[in-house]
């Protein structure tokens, strides 16, 4: 039993040692963009095709809350699954339970005004929590695109 309290607080220390050093990372990028959802949306999706990403999953949150939850009256907000094939194939050669991190997640909110807000996921610093350098240089890849799309919007 003292040996799992040691080993317990040895796992606690070191998450907590890495939490910190993430912090310095931000987990995404974003940008606030006047126009309309639909406008900025289909920017988005074209921005990221010009990197090399299709879109493969799409989901209205506010539609799929509203079903569920009723009219919550909650805005326009949009959960896109961007994937890469070719980054995606080289990262599950790596590690065939990367899935779990695919496909990178890009959000379209509106704020209102005509504001509408592109957050995309920072694939570094989720790879970087891994500790696998192979992996880490693919997301920098992958990085480097979504930072270029995000400045052409």
């Amino acid at each position: 039993m003292k040996n799992i309290k040691i080993i317990s607080l040895l796992i606690m220390l070191f998450s907590l040692q890495s939490l910190s050093a993430q912090q310095h990372e931000k987990y995404y990028f974003n940008k606030i963009i006047n126009g309309t959802f639909e406008g900025v949306t289909d920017k988005v999706k074209s921005t990221l095709k010009e990197q090399g990403f299709g879109i493969i999953t799409e989901i209205d949150m506010h539609t799929k809350l509203k079903e569920k939850l009723g009219d919550i009256g909650m805005k326009p907000y949009k959960i896109l699954g961007a994937c890469n094939p070719s980054y995606a194939y080289q990262t599950l050669q790596v590690e065939e339970n990367i899935g779990v991190f695919l496909p990178c997640k890009v959000l379209v909110k509106d704020l209102g005004d005509g504001n509408i807000e592109v957050v995309m996921v920072n694939p570094s610093a989720l790879m970087s929590m891994l500790g696998n350098e192979e992996l880490e240089k693919i997301a920098q890849k992958v990085t480097d695109k979504f930072l270029a799309a995000l400045e052409k919007l």
